[in-house]
């Protein structure tokens, strides 16, 4: 894949520099902004890649599905028994996303109008809660609104935990490594019908990690390994994609230098106030990295 590249530190430094002046370079404003942008992208491509188990082509950018282990869970929130679909929208979602959604901006229950932040949170239509009311009421309703259409969605029930359910998807999915018969997971071990092969468990597991999988895209017929991709894509992955799905959202919206450089700052000091995140976004070493974004906070 032709991953965008981090963006480079003296151009965040030579921006920030003129902004104090009051000077708005569009060239500078347009270069930091659109290398951010696309490496936003890339970020929440490969997020993408994991939460829904779809790898884009390297010659054709088409999806193309993994035949994804069930053993393992997809990434980002769970396993496939736990994604369900919004009745009102179909959007796939998870109950945490609803819950994320009231937790980044608040919304009264019954209207789903924002609520106002002040000693307590306030709805126009006569409703107040304390922060920790709220917080409270969130975690225990089974209806939330969702966060994609804002209709009312009742909590999924959770998915059967039984030996009996495991057993029974175990005995039509696990092939034996050696003979490709049917295997079984019994006893902490795998063990073949067939031909008598057996491991433990958690080695097996293990190997299942390792073992490359060939992927063909239907449209230009090209193959790759999900091993060669997955490395390819080891600099975007990151388990909070939130900051760089935000920025793509907002930037495009954008029309005077004033905004974007307000898109830019909201960004960069998100990324300070989770360290770790700031190296998949900016080319230098994380100590470089910190001493920059606390010179630009200051």
């Amino acid at each position: 894949m032709n991953w965008a590249p981090r963006v480079k530190p003296i151009k965040i430094r030579r921006l920030y520099r003129y902004t104090r002046l009051g000077i708005y370079d569009d060239l500078l404003l347009h270069d930091v902004g659109w290398e951010l942008y696309a490496r936003c992208t890339d970020i929440a491509t490969v997020a993408d890649v994991y939460r829904e188990g779809r790898v884009p082509c390297p010659e054709c950018s088409t999806k193309i599905a993994r035949r994804i282990d069930p053993l393992f869970s997809t990434g980002e929130g769970g396993t496939h028994e736990n994604w369900f679909y919004c009745p009102h929208c179909a959007k796939r979602l998870l109950w945490r996303d609803c819950r994320q959604a009231l937790r980044d901006t608040p919304r009264c229950f019954d209207c789903r109008s924002v609520l106002q932040k002040a000693d307590d949170l306030e709805c126009v239509c006569g409703k107040t809660w304390s922060p920790a009311a709220y917080k409270q009421s969130m975690r225990t309703r089974v209806r939330l609104p969702c966060p994609h259409c804002l209709n009312l969605i009742r909590k999924p029930d959770p998915p059967p935990r039984g030996r009996t359910v495991r057993t029974r998807k175990s005995r039509s999915e696990l092939q034996c490594p050696k003979c490709q018969a049917v295997a079984l997971h019994q006893h902490g071990n795998i063990e073949c019908t067939a031909c008598g092969y057996k491991r433990r468990w958690r080695d097996y597991r293990k190997s299942l990690k390792k073992k490359d999988e060939k992927l063909e895209c239907p449209n230009c017929r090209y193959t790759f390994g999900w091993q060669a991709w997955r490395q390819s894509a080891r600099s975007l992955r990151t388990g909070n994609p939130r900051p760089a799905r935000d920025f793509i959202k907002r930037w495009l919206r954008c029309h005077t230098p004033q905004q974007r450089m307000i898109q830019i700052d909201t960004l960069l000091q998100t990324l300070h106030g989770r360290g770790p995140l700031a190296p998949l976004f900016i080319d230098s070493g994380e100590h470089n990295i910190r001493q920059m974004l606390d010179d630009l906070a200051s």
